[in-house]
């Protein structure tokens, strides 16, 4: 075979297997949502922007667990239900001043607002030798029953949600039936 025939073969089966990696499917254990982000707990891991994302559904597929990690003291935040801001529902999470604060958002255009509903089941944050970690749990019935789920992961350097985000990721994960 050519060069060329065994750079697509091999191109081919590297794609296939990220493609793999990214399902999320139902495992027999879940998270515990207390602000670590272990390194077996998720059944889906990966790193955005120097971000390490946490996914995995619960055995009966009703509870999605999310968390995040970021390298700041500030906030770090999960969006869901969109590929950009307007329109997603964003968990902004940080300590501020030695407590720990997590609140539900909306994304409206390029910024957001406070929720009115509370769709989370548990939530914890917490701030350690200069990372952030953010961990949820909620509902899986709205964000995970498609063949896809979008998922928005950012963080600032700041403690108030109000200032814009100096790093942002996105990421597509396959829902395995």
């Amino acid at each position: 075979m050519t060069k060329r025939i065994w750079s697509v073969l091999i191109l081919g089966g590297i794609l296939a297997f990220s493609i793999a990696a990214q399902d999320i499917s139902p495992s027999a254990r879940n998270p515990t949502t207390d602000g670590i982000l272990g390194a077996d707990e998720y059944s889906f891991n990966g790193t955005y922007s120097n971000m390490k994302l946490g996914v995995s559904l619960s055995a009966d597929g009703k509870t999605l667990y999310l968390a995040l990690e970021a390298p700041t003291t500030g906030w770090v935040a999960l969006g869901l239900g969109a590929r950009a801001m307007n329109g997603a529902f964003i968990v902004f999470g940080s300590v501020a001043k030695g407590k720990p604060i997590v609140s539900e958002q909306t994304g409206k255009g390029h910024g957001h607002r406070p929720n009115k509903e509370n769709q989370l089941a548990a939530s914890a944050v917490r701030e350690t030798s200069g990372t952030t970690v953010l961990e949820i749990a909620l509902p899986a019935a709205t964000y995970a029953t498609g063949n896809t789920m979008p998922i928005l992961m950012s963080y600032s350097a700041s403690d108030s949600f109000m200032l814009k985000h100096s790093v942002y990721a996105s990421a597509e994960l396959s829902i395995a039936k």
